[in-house]
């Protein structure tokens, strides 16, 4: 121990010692393949942090272009392998605290971004995993790791302090100028206070990461329910109600005289009902005309009387379209029964604020992609 304690090349000598010079020798080229495939990993990844930055506007846009013939974030790499290798003339012991702090500091922030996010009850946050015991292994994390910093002293809170106002002032001096952005911990705020503090950027940010992360390929049914109508009704009504609210919405959308689609939806109730179960109807009609398909979603509170038997319908999709759509228009109700078979559908439909959560729910609901 106290050869190793001042050694530079602690494995190198410590294979000396059980495996003679050819254990030195080997022990010390295997350490240094270990360090060059650390430091291009090192580099590769904190070039790939700064192209989402980039492209977010919180850092040169220059740094988020990727190269057309190699596909890779070239600028970033130069940008990162320069500082890499300007770092080999520092002193070693002020490269390692700098560099294991780096580490612990985005360990301490990944623990609070758990919390944070998990808190803040986004509809649109769906991660894969999630971490047993929380939040005692956040807790226990942020700890934990604000220890290690303080163990590293002096040296180590004064490097923690620069990296920290370093990045501050980044933000503050060029990303908050020139992005939009909207914060998880606004959406804890806006629980606590009950005040709107929050528009849908964060919810449409996260759709879009859950879309490019499970590999979801727009197809006609989701544009389709991109551009519908979505209604939010809060007191109970009956579904002639309902039918009279859908044909003065979407009568001059579909360029049809006030009172078809009404006429329409009460005489298909009226024939067989439309309600799948004691909480969901899929209206759906044929209307004349060529090439016309078009749904309407509705969500209300309190429940819509389709019948005796069905008081409470909290969830509607009206399907309207032409003949000559009867193909597509099957594949939507095959769609949407997909959809509504989540055991948790009913749950997520009833506690979403607005008319975009509702949206966005069938949007990254699970099914088969036509």
């Amino acid at each position: 121990p106290k050869l190793l304690h001042d050694s530079l090349t602690p494995i190198s000598d410590g294979a000396g010692v059980f495996l003679g010079s050819w254990g030195r020798v080997a022990l010390s080229i295997g350490a240094m393949l270990a360090f060059l495939s650390t430091a291009n990993a090192g580099i590769m990844t904190a070039a790939r942090s700064l192209v989402p930055l980039s492209r977010d506007k919180l850092f040169p846009e220059i740094f988020g272009r990727i190269n057309a013939k190699f596909q890779t974030p070239h600028n970033a790499l130069i940008l990162t392998g320069s500082i890499v290798f300007i770092s080999l003339f520092l002193k070693l012991e002020i490269l390692v605290e700098a560099a294991s702090i780096s580490l612990i500091i985005t360990n301490i922030l990944s623990c609070m971004s758990v919390i944070i996010l998990r808190e803040s009850r986004l509809q649109n946050y769906q991660p894969t995993f999630r971490v047993p015991l929380y939040p005692w292994s956040q807790i226990v994390g942020i700890i934990g790791f604000s220890f290690l910093i303080f163990e590293i002293g002096m040296e180590g809170l004064l490097i923690s302090a620069i990296l920290i106002v370093a990045g501050f002032f980044t933000y503050w001096f060029y990303g908050r100028i020139r992005a939009n952005r909207e914060y998880a911990m606004l959406h804890i705020i806006e629980r606590i206070t009950a005040k709107e503090l929050t528009t849908n950027l964060l919810e449409t940010e996260l759709k879009e990461i859950l879309r490019e992360r499970d590999n979801i390929v727009e197809d006609r049914f989701d544009k389709t329910i991109e551009n519908a109508v979505v209604i939010d009704i809060e007191k109970s009504i009956s579904a002639e109600e309902l039918f009279r609210l859908v044909d003065e919405t979407m009568a001059h959308k579909l360029n049809l005289e006030p009172g078809i689609l009404m006429k329409l939806l009460i005489d298909r109730e009226r024939n067989n009902t439309t309600v799948v179960n004691p909480h969901l109807a899929i209206p759906h009609i044929i209307i004349d005309g060529e090439k016309i398909f078009d749904i309407l979603i509705a969500r209300c509170q309190d429940g819509i009387a389709f019948s005796e038997s069905a008081q409470e319908i909290h969830t509607v999709f009206v399907l309207i379209g032409t003949k000559d759509e009867r193909s597509f228009h099957l594949k939507a109700l095959v769609s949407i029964a997909q959809i509504v078979h989540d055991p948790d559908f009913d749950k997520k439909w009833m506690v979403v604020k607005d008319e975009e959560a509702l949206r966005d729910i069938i949007l990254l609901g699970k099914r088969k992609r036509h």
